[in-house]
C-alpha cells in the first residue's frame, strides 16, 4: 500500500471532497481521482462513494488504520532524517 494513496485517501475524507483534497495537498483533482482509483484497485474493493464523497464500509475500516499507519511512516521519516544528520563515530 502506497503511503503517497493512503495519505491522499484521508485527505478526500477528511474533506470529503476530491477537488478540496486536491487543493489541501497541491495535485489537480484528476490525480486525487487516480491515486485513489490506484488504492481501490490495490486492495480490490472500493473505499469511497462518489456522491456524496463518504467511506464505504471498506473505506471506514482503512480508516481505523491510515492514522496510524501514517503517524509511523512520519515518526520513521523523523528518525532517520535525525541518525541522517548525527556525527558519525
Amino acid at each position: 500500500m502506497d503511503p503517497h494513496l493512503l495519505r491522499t485517501y484521508v485527505t478526500v475524507v477528511r474533506l470529503a471532497s476530491f477537488s478540496e483534497a486536491a487543493r489541501d495537498l497541491g495535485y489537480t483533482q484528476s490525480a486525487v481521482s487516480q491515486h485513489i482509483a490506484a488504492l481501490e484497485t490495490d486492495l480490490g474493493m472500493p473505499l469511497l462513494t462518489r456522491r456524496p464523497v463518504a467511506p464505504t464500509p471498506a473505506g471506514e475500516r482503512l480508516l481505523e488504520h491510515a492514522g496510524a499507519l501514517l503517524l509511523r511512516l512520519d515518526a520513521a521519516r523523523a528518525d532517520l532524517d535525525r541518525f541522517a544528520a548525527a556525527p558519525r563515530a
